[in-house]
């Protein structure tokens, strides 16, 4: 069970005091091991989301990112439509120039670093109050105006920002307790696991597939994460087989 993340760690512990929990308490190693697991389930659920959340940071952050650049990148193409158009009116054509200036100039401003874009919606924030009026002149599907992407723009910014920020909290002591934890929790759940193989062995009145009853999600979530490191290194190129996260 080296592979298991703490999300999959958290998951896991769901399952066995939830369906499986009949099954954990058949034996007697499983009464007497019932409360030493709660209690890592317990330090584990207490953990801060961004550490058992299940979604990595960098993924939730790279997503975040995507819906702000695809709505800078809406924004910017919009306004170099209107910009193109050569009746349009002089007023419309001002109010383009003042969006365009406040928000993305060019496209390659989508280029800048999290923390940049994080720090850019607080500006913005000021200038879509500042520039309603210019937003919600120009007209894009479904009833909305470009007042509404320049919102889903700042907010995507915003996200970043705390998203970052949830990242610099699982950077401190919090993560290394986490690491600690999930070292224990392991060793906990190795040692229940022999001593259950061992009754089971020496106890016919219990099922032959305790083991399978009580772990079987342990091991597909195992599993799982060691295709996946397996699968990476292959395609990278890296031989061996995957390390322990």
């Amino acid at each position: 069970m080296r592979y298991l993340s703490l999300a999959a760690l958290k998951v896991a512990f769901a399952d066995l005091f939830g369906e499986r929990h009949a099954a954990l308490l058949l034996s007697g190693a499983g009464k007497t091991y019932e409360p030493i697991l709660l209690a890592k389930k317990q330090q584990i659920d207490a953990l801060p989301g961004a550490l058992t959340g299940g979604k990595p940071l960098a993924e939730a952050i790279a997503e975040a990112d995507d819906v702000h650049d695809g709505f800078g990148a809406a924004i910017w193409h919009m306004t170099e439509a209107y910009g193109r158009w050569p009746k349009a009116p002089a007023h419309v054509r001002a109010a383009i120039e003042r969006v365009r200036a406040a928000f993305i100039p060019e496209l390659d401003d989508l280029r800048a670093s999290y923390v940049e874009e994080a720090h850019a919606a607080f500006q913005h924030r000021k200038q879509i109050e500042a520039l309603k009026a210019d937003l919600q002149l120009i007209p894009i599907a479904e009833g909305q105006t470009l007042l509404d992407w320049a919102e889903g723009y700042a907010a995507a910014a915003e996200q970043i920002g705390a998203l970052l920020s949830q990242r610099a909290d699982a950077d401190t002591d919090a993560r290394r307790d986490a690491g600690r934890i999930r070292t224990a929790t392991l060793a906990v759940l190795g040692r229940f696991r022999g001593a259950l193989g061992d009754e089971v062995a020496a106890n016919p009145a219990l099922p032959r597939d305790l083991d399978a009853q009580v772990f079987a999600l342990f091991d597909q979530l195992n599993q799982m994460r060691a295709d996946a490191l397996a699968g990476k290194k292959a395609s990278a190129g890296e031989p061996g087989a995957p390390e322990t996260p």
